[in-house]
């Protein structure tokens, strides 16, 4: 059992799926204005002969965590419109998926909850992790850069327990991704704020999930 990995997944195959955090939506959550998202459940699909294809979104229904987990919306159903088909099928996201699911030690057929992601602002600070120092009540957790935009800040934060100083510190370029033991490890992330105020800043990120 590990409790930190590092994964170079490959800006190329980030960089297949950035047009679409262009099309994310607002919300009417409390942080809806500033982190666009979509959100599915999906597993492999299997091809004739047992080979794999593709993945396939599973029914998503609300997203819910409970106030263990998140103090800022903990214990309300959350909606949010599923992640595109083009996306969920392309070659790139089964890659993605795939480096993932090898760097959790869990099997190929086993469910994740993904989360897209697009945190953004103009002239304030946003937080990108309003929860705070936090676990999400997974095994593992996987965070994707995809995409950073005249933004400064945004750095992952892994502390060993709640209450004390953060023991490491990551800004994730686009294709790398840090896969996280969540149930021995707790998670933040720094703020952003625009480096020219005069158009908006965002960063993208795909989040990664599972039991």
């Amino acid at each position: 059992m590990y409790l930190l990995k590092l994964v170079q997944v490959g800006e190329n195959i980030v960089n297949d799926l950035q047009w679409s955090f262009n099309r994310l939506p607002r919300t009417d959550h409390k942080d809806g204005q500033y982190r666009l998202r979509r959100y599915s459940r999906i597993k492999l699909r299997e091809a004739g002969g047992g080979t794999v294809s593709e993945f396939m979104k599973l029914k998503s229904g609300a997203f819910e965590q409970s106030e263990e987990y998140n103090s800022f919306q903990g214990g309300m159903e959350r909606q949010f419109e599923d992640i595109e088909d083009e996306v969920i099928k392309s070659v790139s996201m089964l890659e993605l998926c795939t480096r993932f699911l090898e760097a959790s030690c869990l099997p190929d057929n086993n469910e994740i909850e993904l989360h897209q992601m697009r945190i953004m602002t103009r002239e304030e600070t946003v937080p990108v992790s309003p929860e705070g120092v936090h676990q999400d009540g997974y095994s593992y957790v996987g965070i994707v850069g995809v995409r950073r935009h005249n933004i400064d800040g945004g750095d992952m934060l892994v502390y060993k327990e709640k209450s004390v100083s953060p023991f490491f510190a990551l800004r994730l370029n686009p294709g790398e991704m840090a896969v996280i033991n969540d149930k021995e490890l707790w998670h933040s992330a720094k703020p952003i704020r625009t480096i020219d105020i005069n158009e908006y800043g965002y960063m993208d990120a795909f989040i990664l999930t599972a039991r």
